[in-house]
């Protein structure tokens, strides 16, 4: 899997040019960007690390970008909307079908007005705790519903003031049985999504609402660091 990822990796470096694409929604080619992440789990336990994203040059309708962990991430464009792909959930030889899967990586769609809605497939990622030593990941698979509520709001991130945002609110739930003595658990997923032209996403927020003490809540939120 590895090598396959370094073989793409290296094939889009090959292939691209020094294109700069200095209006969009996703980045800007040769930049890194750096984001805050916080996290809290079912026990109100906080914890903040540092995301960083470092955007490749762009080739076609093909945005790469690195992360600070390693994973290799596609952003596109096409007809229906901006999409992003991970290069460790698709080979190699998949790189020219991208453009063409819109089905479950769509995050933004098209055309970008108030009112329009997509479906993506997303999972769970909260946890079902039944002792120290009994902690399970959920990964429920579920639809999200998505929609764009507004165009134009103005966010403030680092004290600074960021206009005409897109806002994406998005909602989906499912559920599961455990098993004895447990009783069937539903999970509520809510996220809102901020991106900014020529800067990306610049804010994240996700909230996984359970009925269960042995699941409770989970609230995951993400912020680019703005000079």
């Amino acid at each position: 899997m590895f090598k396959n990822k370094l073989n793409l990796l290296i094939l889009i470096l090959f292939c691209i040019s020094c294109e700069k694409n200095t209006n969009n929604l996703i980045g800007n080619s040769g930049e890194t960007v750096f984001y805050e992440v916080t996290f809290k789990n079912k026990d109100n336990i906080e914890k903040t690390y540092r995301q960083s994203y470092h955007f490749l040059p762009m080739h076609k309708n093909f945005l790469p970008a690195v992360k600070n962990d390693g994973e290799i991430i596609l952003y596109s464009k096409n007809k229906k909307g901006i999409q992003k792909n991970s290069i460790s959930n698709v080979n190699v030889t998949d790189y020219e079908d991208l453009k063409d899967n819109v089905n479950s990586n769509l995050i933004l769609a098209f055309p970008l007005l108030e009112g329009t809605e997509w479906i993506t497939k997303d999972i769970t990622t909260i946890k079902l705790v039944l002792g120290f030593d009994r902690i399970y990941n959920t990964n429920l698979p579920f639809e999200l519903t998505n929609k764009i509520v507004k165009t134009n709001e103005t966010i403030s991130i680092n004290g600074r003031k960021i206009r005409n945002c897109i806002k994406v609110a998005s909602y989906g739930k499912t559920s599961f049985l455990p098993g004895p003595p447990l009783d069937k658990i539903n999970i509520e997923i809510i996220s809102n999504t901020w991106f900014a032209k020529d800067l990306g996403l610049i804010k994240y927020e996700r909230e996984e609402k359970s009925d269960s003490a042995t699941t409770g809540n989970i609230i995951y939120k993400k912020k680019m660091l703005i000079n």
